[in-house]
């Protein structure tokens, strides 16, 4: 799939509105990383996206790591991490450390409230968040989260 096409389908995850909208919401963040990347990397799965639902939105509304990071970490486990306890998880943390690097050095922040400056448990919070946050620069994070995860597990 070319960079524009994944980023279209990541971008339809994560900004698509449920007909039932508020009460139903378009896939967080954790949950649209998990699920552009394992389309791309063929990754079969019914735990995705549920296994980021919970973690999503600063894990469960609480402005906590940014699900930006915690999706690519899930997918860098499921590629590169272990299988036994005697296994070395050092490849797996070092390109999730590469990730995060990259991460801050774009972005400086790596919580969900750091990176929207508000709080989206409260109305008032999420309704400004939906207006003017989530489909313009948490979207941007989202695309970068796939193309750069996808970039990392890529190289040599």
């Amino acid at each position: 799939m070319n960079k524009r096409r994944l980023e279209d389908k990541t971008k339809s995850y994560f900004c698509d509105r449920p007909s039932n909208f508020p009460t139903g919401r378009p896939f967080n963040c954790c949950e649209t990383v998990l699920m552009a990347l394992s389309d791309q990397l063929n990754i079969e799965s019914d735990l995705i996206p549920r296994i980021g639902t919970g973690i999503g939105a600063g894990v469960s509304l609480n402005g906590l790591l940014c699900g930006c990071i915690s999706g690519p970490a899930i997918i860098i486990g499921v590629k590169k991490g272990r299988d036994k306890p005697e296994e070395s998880p050092m490849i797996a943390w070092s390109l999730v450390d590469k990730y995060l690097d990259a991460f801050k050095e774009r972005f400086h922040y790596t919580t969900r409230r750091e990176l929207t400056g508000v709080d989206i448990k409260t109305p008032d919070g999420l309704k400004k968040y939906f207006e003017s946050i989530h489909d313009y620069a948490c979207a941007e994070r989202v695309k970068f989260a796939v193309n750069k995860t996808l970039e990392i597990l890529e190289e040599k």
